[in-house]
C-alpha cells in the first residue's frame, strides 16, 4: 500500500511539473521559448509586430498550430503545413466548427505568414515562419506580447492538410 501511494505521489510531483513547464516555456539561447508536448515542439518570439514560430514534429507528413479556440477547435486561427520536395506547403486556416476549420481565403480572409524555412529530415518535419500579431484579417487571433494564449498543436503523417492529426495537443504559454 505504501509503495502504491508513493507511486501516486511521483506521478503527481511530474505531472504537475510538466504542466507548470509546459505554461512558462524553457528559453532557449537565442531568445526563442519552447515546449515540447506529445513529441510536438513549438517555439516562439515576440519581434517587433510579429510572432516568429518554429514549429516541428516527427513525422513526415503536415504539421500545425492553432490559436486561442472558443471551444475544441472552433474560432481557432490556425497555421499548418508540409514540406514536399524541400518547398514548404503552408495555409492559413480558421476554425469553423468543433471539429472543423476552413481556409482563410475561402471565408474572405488572406493568408497571413511568410515562410522563413522549412525541411524534412530524418522523419522530422520543420518549419519556421512569423504572423503578424494583428494582421487586421477577421479570421486571424489578435496577439499581443504578455498575453496568455491558449495553442493547439498537431501532425499528421501525410502531405494532405485535409487528412485528420495522428497526434495531437494543446498548451498554454505567455507570449
Amino acid at each position: 500500500m505504501v509503495k502504491k501511494i508513493y507511486l501516486i505521489a511521483i506521478s503527481m510531483m511530474v505531472l504537475i511539473q510538466s504542466v507548470f513547464s509546459a505554461e512558462e516555456g524553457s528559453l532557449l539561447s537565442d531568445g526563442f521559448k519552447e515546449i515540447i508536448d506529445k513529441e510536438i515542439s513549438f517555439q516562439w518570439k515576440v519581434e517587433g509586430e510579429d510572432l516568429l514560430i518554429r514549429l516541428s514534429a516527427p513525422t513526415e507528413g503536415w504539421v500545425a498550430v492553432g490559436f486561442n479556440p472558443s471551444r475544441v477547435m472552433k474560432d481557432a486561427d490556425y497555421k499548418l503545413a508540409y514540406v514536399k520536395d524541400g518547398e514548404v506547403v503552408m495555409e492559413d486556416h480558421f476554425g469553423t466548427s468543433l471539429f472543423g476549420h476552413k481556409e482563410d481565403t475561402t471565408l474572405d480572409g488572406s493568408n497571413d505568414f511568410e515562410v522563413t524555412e522549412g525541411k524534412e529530415e530524418g522523419g522530422i518535419t520543420s518549419v519556421i515562419f512569423s504572423i503578424p500579431l494583428n494582421s487586421g484579417d477577421e479570421n486571424d487571433t489578435i496577439l499581443a506580447e504578455g498575453d496568455e494564449v491558449k495553442v493547439l498543436l498537431a501532425f499528421g503523417t501525410r502531405d494532405n492538410l485535409s487528412q485528420k492529426h495522428k497526434e495531437r495537443t494543446s498548451v498554454v504559454i505567455t507570449l
